[in-house]
């Protein structure tokens, strides 16, 4: 085996802040999402789904989204300021940090299916 020495390139990148060096490789808070399950059966219509998310160290616009292994038809928090949609199975929540935290979450089933069988498979949020 041999060693091959690269000598190293500076550069100048002018128009680019010098903080996005210093901060690259750190964290920025985190955030958490809990399904708790069942909150109201509508008979065999659907019902509700209960979840919480809860963040620290987050400051800015929090786009959260979250993914269940069924169609979701209305999503809903307990703090009017965020802004709550859904597209297949997927919830998206858009929220300043300032929001009601831990956030109170309720998912909507109303196609006939149960609501006893709707698991979260997962969530990712960014934060602007």
């Amino acid at each position: 085996m041999t060693k091959h020495y690269t000598k190293p390139v500076v550069s100048i990148a002018s128009g680019l802040s010098e903080g996005v060096y210093a901060a690259s490789g750190a964290t920025q808070g985190n955030l958490n999402v809990t399904y708790s399950g069942v909150w109201d059966r509508w008979g065999t219509n659907g019902g509700k789904g209960l979840a919480s998310a809860n963040w620290s160290g987050l400051n800015g616009t929090i786009t959260l989204n979250i993914t269940f292994n069924d169609t979701v038809d209305q999503a809903e928090t307990d703090d009017a300021s965020v802004n709550c949609s859904c597209s297949g199975k997927t919830a998206t929540f858009t929220f300043a940090s300032t929001a009601s935290n831990p956030l109170t979450i309720g998912i909507h089933l109303n196609h006939g299916t149960s609501i006893d069988d709707l698991k979260m498979t997962g969530f990712t949020y960014s934060v602007r």
